[in-house]
Order: C-alpha cells, then sequence, then structure tokens
C-alpha cells in the first residue's frame, strides 16, 4: 500500500489485519533538509471487523500529552483488543515537534489553520493534505488532541465543533459526553478556518477534538483524563473489545459541563505592556465585575498595579501562562455554563444560520 500527497509519502499498509509501526515523510528543501526526509511515526492496529478510528497529535509542536496518550494506545493494545481498525499519528507536525514551538520552523505554517491543504504548496500544507486526502476518508471517526501549549493553560475539556448540519453536531456532542472530560467548549462554526475538524468533517468523519491542560509541560491530571477519555470514546464506537477500556484504566468519567465559547463568551485583554499576576484559577467560577488579574508597569514602581475585570460571569476556561503582556493579549476567557436548554438553543441556532 503507498500513500502520497504531493511531497509527503508513506508505505505503511493500514489493510491487512495485524499491528504495524511505520512512518510518513517529508521531502523538504531547505537549509537544514536540503537532501534528507523529515519522518514522523505511523501506526495501524487491526483486529476483526468494525469501523476505523484516526487518533493523532501533534497538531501543534509543544502540546504533549496527545502525543503520549497515542503512543500509549499502540503500546498497550493488540489487534484482539480492537473491534475494527486503529490508525495512529502521534507526531503529525514533526518539524513544529522537534522544535518545541506551535507552528513550524520550515515555513511559519499552522497546521490547525491549512486544511484542507494543497500539493507542493510547503510543508506544512502538504501534511494537511496527507492527513485530509489520505488518512481520514478511511476512518468513521476521527479525533485530534490538543493542549493548551507554551502560552496557555485550558481546562481539560472536549470541543464541540459546530457545523450547522444537525446530524453532525448531535453526534459530536453525544462524543463530547462519552469522552467524559469535566468541560466541553461549544465552538461556533467556522470560528477556525482551516482546521482539522472541518477537514474531517468534509472527509464523512465524526469528529471530536480536546484541549488538555497547557503551559508546555505534560500534566499528570490532563494527561490521564484525556487517556480514559479517549479509551471512553473508542469503547462507545465498539472500537475496543468488552473490557478493554477497563482493562486500561477507564473509569466512568463525570457528567460534562459545557461551556459556550462562542458569542456569549468573554475575553479580558490587556491594553498596556505590563506585567500581569493572575488572581484567579483554571475551572474557577467568577462573577461580572470581578478582578481576574492586575497589571503593573515594567518600568516604574510608583505608577500604581490596575485590575481587569470580568466583563460577565462564568468558569475560566483558559488562562495565559506568561507574566510580560502586550496590548492585545488575552489574559483569560470566561465563558458562561449552558444548561441542557442553553445548549439545545445554540445547536438549533448553528442549524438555521
Amino acid at each position: 500500500m503507498s500513500l502520497s500527497f504531493g511531497t509527503v509519502a508513506s508505505t505503511l499498509d493500514l489493510d491487512s489485519p495485524g499491528k504495524r509501526a511505520g512512518q510518513f515523510g517529508l521531502t523538504h528543501s531547505g537549509n537544514r533538509y536540503a537532501f534528507s526526509t523529515i519522518r514522523a511515526p505511523l501506526g495501524v492496529i487491526r483486529g476483526g471487523d468494525g469501523p476505523t478510528a484516526l487518533v493523532c497529535a501533534g497538531n501543534h509542536g509543544d502540546e504533549y500529552e496527545g502525543q503520549i496518550i497515542v503512543r500509549r494506545l499502540y503500546e498497550r493494545l493488540a489487534p484482539e483488543d480492537v473491534a475494527g481498525r486503529l490508525i495512529l499519528a502521534p507526531a503529525l507536525n514533526m518539524p513544529s515537534i522537534e522544535a518545541a514551538q506551535r507552528v513550524s520552523p520550515l515555513d511559519g505554517g499552522n497546521l490547525n489553520r491549512s486544511f484542507p491543504g494543497a500539493p507542493f504548496s510547503g510543508p506544512t500544507r502538504e501534511i494537511a493534505g496527507f492527513v485530509a486526502t489520505q488518512l481520514m476518508p478511511l476512518a468513521d471517526l476521527a479525533v485530534d488532541l490538543h493542549s493548551g501549549g507554551t502560552g496557555c493553560n485550558y481546562l481539560d475539556a472536549a470541543y464541540l465543533c459546530l457545523t450547522g448540519d444537525a446530524a453532525r453536531d448531535g453526534q459530536t456532542r453525544d462524543l463530547a459526553r462519552a469522552m467524559g472530560l469535566p468541560f466541553a467548549m461549544v465552538v461556533p462554526p467556522s470560528d477556525t478556518p482551516g482546521d482539522f475538524d472541518s477537514a474531517a468533517h468534509d472527509a464523512g468523519c465524526a469528529m471530536l477534538s480536546c484541549e488538555l491542560g497547557g503551559e508546555g509541560k505534560v500534566s499528570l491530571r490532563a494527561l490521564e483524563a484525556g487517556w480514559q477519555g479517549v479509551l471512553r470514546v473508542l469503547a462507545g464506537q465498539g472500537l475496543l473489545a468488552d473490557g478493554v477500556a477497563e482493562r486500561l484504566g477507564a473509569a466512568p468519567g463525570p457528567q460534562t459541563r459545557f461551556l459556550d465559547l462562542g458569542a456569549g463568551a468573554a475575553h479580558v485583554t490587556s491594553d498596556h505592556h505590563a506585567l500581569a499576576e493572575p488572581l484567579v484559577r483554571i475551572g474557577q467560577s467568577v462573577e461580572a465585575g470581578q478582578p481576574v488579574a492586575l497589571l503593573r508597569d515594567l518600568h516604574r514602581l510608583d505608577a500604581g498595579a490596575h485590575d481587569l475585570t470580568a466583563s460577565r460571569g462564568g468558569v475560566v476556561a483558559i488562562q495565559r501562562s506568561g507574566g510580560i503582556v502586550a496590548p492585545g493579549d488575552h489574559l483569560a476567557v470566561i465563558c458562561p455554563e449552558l444548561d441542557a436548554r442553553g445548549l439545545d438553543a445554540l445547536l438549533a441556532q448553528a442549524g438555521a444560520a
């Protein structure tokens, strides 16, 4: 079997029963890679008849929990554990991973804004095209694992990226509940054009993404939450044989709380070059008018501190990591919680748009 798109190619057999590891390779002519292939791992586990799931991580190079989770799946599962096929890609954007940064050092591309890609158009768009044309069409379910990276910290949350298609959005809502993370973020349609989610939906896949921790480190809490959540999703979709998820550590998750990351969310944003002091924690509930951060002038001791307040009540869903901020830098995102009626209303609103 040969898979190729532009200069990206793989010879890994994804069809035959069994468990195999291989790679996909990117050719790029640059100062470092003028006579090289940039390789990234790719694996497959195929058992009996059943659906196919594509599980990916490393979309951004400074996000680590997902990379570990996908590698764990390959290490700990055998073909007899799988009812169907798992295609595992733990390091989608290897140039970014090797540089430990969000975007590619080769072309500055953000892989999660580069789908569906284009052949012979630079490394990042070619990787996106390989995933979109060679891997996604094989899958019934696609899972893309993220964290907050170096720049910020996220709640451990599934993402319900709305499409406006009632059946598709209901399916994603059910996947988010099955994942069993503490929270799920509801994102408006076309919020991030060119992302993995939209390409997967275009390929006909059920799709779920998530955020797990951040701050450029591996959080044991987020890692274990994500690991159990992925096992629950795969078991719920019939890909793992009975008892396998439990054997590997999955337990019933908490009831997922849905948050509005669309028009209802409020950004707490700096208008100054300053040293920022956080006054709230990730996951904390805040009220409108509550101070969220203090800003202090970088160059003067006598300028006095001033606070930034929440313009609305809700949950601190995203929080900036670094302490030095500039005008336009968001320090936090406050998201209102959605009850069942509010969630249904957002799904209906997306469908009517």
